[in-house]
């Protein structure tokens, strides 16, 4: 093998190690034995991939960082970017960050109106 090839291989691996990095594993992150429900306004939301986030500012509970699926996959449970607007009011479900910080792995959301959309049945 020649010397640019060898280099062109292991930049390849450089590169896929850090996008391995970049995603992570969801029940790494968040609790499957500690599901918590929340009730706030949406403060600041995330619209993209690799993984939609959004800030819920809960009354009394400070501001929660939740996170969700790919836009992909939330589109096709039925979550669209004009439900997740700055000001709206929801509940949330999902498991609590293992970390101990005020973050969470979406389950359901509740939108007003009523509606629930579940985007994930387990942590895993």
């Amino acid at each position: 093998m020649s010397r640019v090839s060898v280099r062109l291989v292991v930049l390849f691996l450089l590169m896929g190690s850090s996008f391995a990095a970049a995603h992570h594993s969801f029940v790494g992150d968040y609790d499957g034995s500690k599901v918590v429900s929340l009730k706030g306004v949406i403060a600041a939301v995330r619209f993209a991939n690799p993984h939609i986030f959004f800030t819920l500012d809960v009354p009394g509970r400070g501001s929660w960082q939740v996170e969700t699926e790919g836009v992909a996959k939330v589109k096709s449970k039925g979550l669209n970017e004009g439900h997740l607007k700055e000001g709206t009011r929801v509940t949330v479900q999902g498991w609590l960050a293992r970390d101990g910080s005020a973050a969470i792995g979406l389950k359901a959301i509740t939108l007003p109106g009523g509606r629930t959309i579940v985007i994930r049945g387990t942590a895993r």
